[in-house]
């Protein structure tokens, strides 16, 4: 049984997406099975992304590289329209994650714009090893810290996001942990370790609108802020109501083909 795949990634955060048809299909992908194609010898991919378009809805499903699903992945979401553009030739997306509608739109060069509804704070200033953060819903938890000082090394940061991941006094089932330091009034950078993977991020769509509107609302700051992450930039807008809220990214298909889903389970 063959399966179009695609390798992608969403600067620099690297996915192989899977298109697949029917309940049976999907059932074959287990956390083993996961695991057995992100965790390859060849190379290592942060998360498997599955689509299912079923007449005129789309819907996916996003794993981590260990097998976990998680709620939502900006950056995969944004390859999948890309994968769709492609495949059905419009512009206009709307991709289902989680029971949520996201609308899509390419625009050139490939840059994808998703349409985002506000973002919910579930705790404000919550100190941890001596950082204070915000726990804040996107559609993917995150732990977002306002960040003053230089950047510590990659071990450094990455030993204290670490430490918060697995704080369970508060985050009994872990969280995304994102950095941010403002550069100017109209940009900030982000730094971001991602659960389910245990490691920092090329980028993180999500974690990056995570910050920007925290930035936004404690700065009254509305309009475009740009985004930068080690792997590339986002634009993210915010109107002053926070009820039209965009944010654009570039997506890339590094490769594609058929996989037999059959030969995967027994390697």
């Amino acid at each position: 049984m063959k399966l179009p795949i695609y390798n992608c990634n969403g600067n620099g955060n690297s996915f192989i997406i899977i298109l697949y048809s029917d309940s049976q299909q999907k059932s074959f992908f287990k956390t083993s099975i996961i695991k057995k194609l992100c965790l390859n010898n060849k190379k290592i991919t942060d998360g498997l992304v599955l689509v299912n378009i079923k007449s005129s809805d789309i819907f996916i499903d996003y794993y981590n590289n260990d097998g976990s699903w998680e709620t939502l992945c900006l950056n995969g979401l944004r390859c999948v329209s890309l994968i769709l553009n492609k495949r059905l030739d419009t512009k206009t997306i709307n991709i289902i994650c989680n029971n949520k509608v996201y609308k899509t739109k390419i625009l050139k060069d490939d840059m994808i714009l998703v349409e985002l509804s506000k973002p919910v704070y579930k705790t404000k200033s919550i100190q941890v090893n001596n950082l204070i953060g915000h726990y804040i819903d996107v559609g993917a938890k995150h732990f977002v810290i306002p960040y003053d000082y230089d950047w510590p090394s990659f071990t450094k940061i990455k030993d204290i996001a670490q430490n918060i991941r697995y704080n369970k006094e508060f985050f009994p089932n872990g969280i995304n942990v994102n950095f941010y330091k403002v550069i100017n009034p109209n940009i900030i950078e982000v730094k971001t370790y991602e659960k389910g993977i245990e490691n920092m991020m090329n980028s993180c769509a999500s974690g990056s609108y995570a910050c920007a509107f925290d930035y936004s609302l404690e700065n009254s700051k509305f309009g475009e802020i740009k985004v930068k992450n080690d792997g590339g930039d986002f634009d993210i807008s915010f109107d002053k109501n926070y009820t039209y809220n965009t944010l654009v990214g570039k997506a890339e298909i590094d490769s594609e083909d058929f996989i037999d889903i059959k030969l995967i389970g027994e390697k």
